[in-house]
């Protein structure tokens, strides 16, 4: 299905669809969260933390040295203002207690993610889509640290067919629902089944702050993060509906991309969430499931991660389009975290 971008939203071929949004959602029955429950915690960009000089020595030679492993090239990717226009309107209507500071962080994040990562996409519809959806998927990490049922009550009313419970998620389930539109069957699927599978473990990661983690559970921290890292869902958005007969090309290295994207972001995000004193993200689990230290970790996930990107260029040798494409998509991915204020890697001495 041909899809074109209609003044009021995203339609199709066979007429206007109208927008993902509607304007009256409050007065058709939905409701927006209590002023108790509306997002309290917000990044602060002035939150200095604590991290001892030894550590902050650590992460600054595990992100050069993890750098170098990618050959790092700034791809200078260019805003697109029309993007930022479109996603702000969007989010001009989300009928609900958010603060100007988060909107604005939502916003550039998310578009920063397009601009970088998904630059390469069909048509402007299909960027827009993923906009979206990043700005619904940092919503809902943020409010799961003070309403977590909300969080998970998303899948039962998804599956159900009910109204959500603000406009937020309601958006969100419009935009999983038209996934089918611009990605293939499989990749649609991925991206809905993915969606849910991260606002559940996102439930789990909030509401088991004190979980000890025993050692030699070695198998729980990637099982939390496989789950909670949005990995499949951003995999998919690689690969829409136009590309490519089928998936079979790239059926195999959809795990090996899993990997190096959902480590790589452990890698570049440790710093802030450090700063920010979180302690159930994946470095931490596996310290404590380890018993080893956040510098051991670190420098063991820079290997890691660094050979998936190794084996990749070899798995795809034979292949020079999906080829660049991954070239692209690495390259890219590092722009975006060096790029965004929200990972304070500047601080670090690194530019994008």
């Amino acid at each position: 299905m041909a899809l074109t971008l209609s003044p009021t939203g995203l339609a199709d071929n066979h007429g206007d669809l109208g927008p993902l949004f509607e304007s009256d959602l409050t007065s058709a029955g939905f409701q927006t969260l209590s002023t108790n429950k509306h997002l309290a915690a917000e990044e602060s960009s002035t939150n200095t933390g604590h991290m001892s000089a030894l550590l902050r020595t650590a992460v600054q030679d595990c992100v050069t040295s993890f750098l170098g492993a990618c050959t790092y090239t700034s791809p200078r990717s260019a805003p697109s203002q029309e993007l930022r226009q479109w996603l702000s309107q969007q989010m001009s209507v989300w009928e609900i207690n958010l603060s100007p500071k988060f909107l604005e962080k939502a916003l550039n994040a998310s578009c920063n993610y397009v601009e970088t990562v998904y630059a390469h996409l069909p048509s402007p519809d299909h960027r827009r889509y993923v906009a979206l959806y990043t700005a619904c998927m940092f919503y809902a990490e943020d409010i799961g640290e003070n309403d977590p049922d909300s969080v998970m009550e998303f899948t039962r009313r998804f599956i159900r067919g009910e109204s959500q419970p603000d406009t937020v998620f309601d958006c969100l389930a419009k935009v999983l629902k038209r996934a089918y539109d611009f990605w293939p069957p499989f990749g649609a699927d991925s991206i809905i089944t993915g969606t849910l599978d991260a606002l559940s473990a996102n439930y789990i990661e909030c509401t088991t702050q004190y979980l000890t983690v025993k050692p030699e559970a070695t198998r729980y921290p990637n099982y939390l993060r496989l789950r909670a890292g949005i990995g499949a869902p951003y995999t998919h958005f690689l690969f829409a509906k136009s590309w490519r007969h089928s998936p079979e090309s790239y059926l195999q290295i959809l795990p090996e991309i899993d990997h190096w994207t959902l480590g790589a972001n452990d890698i570049l995000s440790f710093y802030k969430e450090e700063l920010a004193g979180e302690r159930t993200n994946y470095i931490h689990l596996r310290m404590a499931a380890e018993q080893t230290s956040a510098e051991n970790v670190l420098r063991e996930l820079v290997s890691e991660v660094s050979d998936t990107a190794r084996r990749m260029k070899l798995v795809l040798s034979d292949d020079p389009e999906l080829l660049e494409l991954w070239n692209k998509y690495m390259q890219c991915y590092l722009e975006f975290h060096l790029k965004t204020p929200r990972y304070r890697l500047g601080e670090l001495g690194f530019q994008a």
